[in-house]
């Protein structure tokens, strides 16, 4: 019977409810296993509290389309479905209850679900966690790809297709690197695990924009990944600014896009949404003099900086020597793997971080 089942949403459609529909301004929390006992679903565990008593009497997960379209939340409209070419993907967890139709395909997840994987959307409507959509990428995405997505759910920003600038600024992140490493670690025997724990070494916390996070990941990731081995930045960090820095740049505080405080380095992007008026460069420009006031050197980006990679090199190799450090000449130019990172990234940000089956 209807009442008597569940449905469990696939990292696609989770990826867009967690970008588009959960809120920016908090991170999730109380997340909730499927009920124990459910038929095809062996390897869940009880919830706790008041929770299990509201999901206690799910027995069956629902596969056929007749339940799924049942059970589906209203949020999930044709327009939603366009990323996916109007298909409705959802989880099961076991091979006989692999089904598709023209309107929805059913994936199979027959590995051990890690504690704390899934929430509760209402009584029989339940989505992975942003850190199981993380593992659950691991499998379909290439390493830098992933990182990427570790970048962005950790980040202050989520890519949005209805935007202006294709994404939306967070108050708070999806989730954390601390978060991703505990739920990673309670993983075991999942396909794309060795992946996953790879790609949460190289992820930053704090990044505001898909452009940061592919400057970031250009300049920092290791020179194997296509990187310039600069190290692990911190992005967005605040500065509280002398009263003389404030004067000159009309705030108290800022926020620096990748910085290295140490050395008091400062690489911002500006994007071509940042200066669509005579205002905002006049704004940027006493920011960046008030930043020069402190001490900071600050080195400005655009895309078609980035996009260049021989302008983007000079770049690095200046950021380089601030930091003391010293690339090697073979990890210098065009090398194949600085091509396929660049290649991916591109690819990410054009395609909005969507992940395809």
């Amino acid at each position: 019977m209807l009442e008597n089942m569940f449905m469990v949403l696939d990292i696609a459609a989770s990826l867009e409810f967690w970008r588009h529909i959960y809120p920016s301004n908090r991170m999730p929390s109380g997340s909730l296993d499927l009920p124990q006992g459910a038929k095809h679903a062996r390897n869940a565990q009880l919830a706790s509290g008041v929770q299990a008593a509201s999901v206690g009497q799910l027995v069956e997960c629902a596969t056929s389309e007749a339940d799924v379209w049942s059970l589906a939340p209203n949020w999930i409209t044709p327009d939603f479905l366009q990323a996916f070419n109007g298909v409705l993907h959802i989880l099961a967890f076991d091979k006989v209850l692999r089904r598709k139709s023209r309107t929805h395909k059913v994936h199979i997840w027959s590995s051990p679900i890690p504690p704390k994987s899934f929430y509760s959307l209402d009584q029989q409507v339940f989505i992975p966690s942003p850190e199981f959509c993380f593992l659950m990428a691991a499998m379909i995405l290439d390493l830098n790809q992933l990182i990427a997505l570790g970048d962005e759910l950790c980040g202050r920003y989520s890519f949005d297709s209805n935007a202006k600038r294709g994404f939306r600024k967070r108050a708070h992140p999806l989730t954390t690197k601390e978060r991703l490493l505990h739920y990673i670690s309670s993983a075991d025997a999942c396909p794309g695990l060795k992946k996953a724990r790879r790609a949460i070494n190289h992820v930053v916390e704090g990044s505001a924009s898909p452009m940061e996070t592919l400057d970031e990941m250009l300049l920092c990731l290791p020179y194997r990944l296509g990187g310039y081995g600069l190290g692990l930045p911190v992005m967005n960090d605040c500065v509280v600014l002398s009263k003389k820095a404030a004067r000159i740049a009309r705030r108290d505080i800022v926020y620096l896009d990748i910085s290295w405080p140490p050395v008091k380095l400062d690489v911002e992007h500006h994007g071509k949404h940042d200066h669509s008026q005579p205002s905002d460069v006049s704004s940027d420009r006493a920011r960046v003099n008030g930043l020069i006031e402190m001490g900071f050197e600050v080195i400005e980006l655009t895309s078609e900086q980035v996009g260049d990679y021989l302008t983007f090199e000079y770049l690095a190799r200046h950021i380089a020597k601030k930091l003391n450090k010293r690339i090697r000449k073979d990890a210098l130019g065009a090398t194949a793997s600085r091509l396929a990172l660049r290649e991916a990234l591109w690819n990410w940000n054009a395609s909005g971080g969507k992940v395809r089956y």
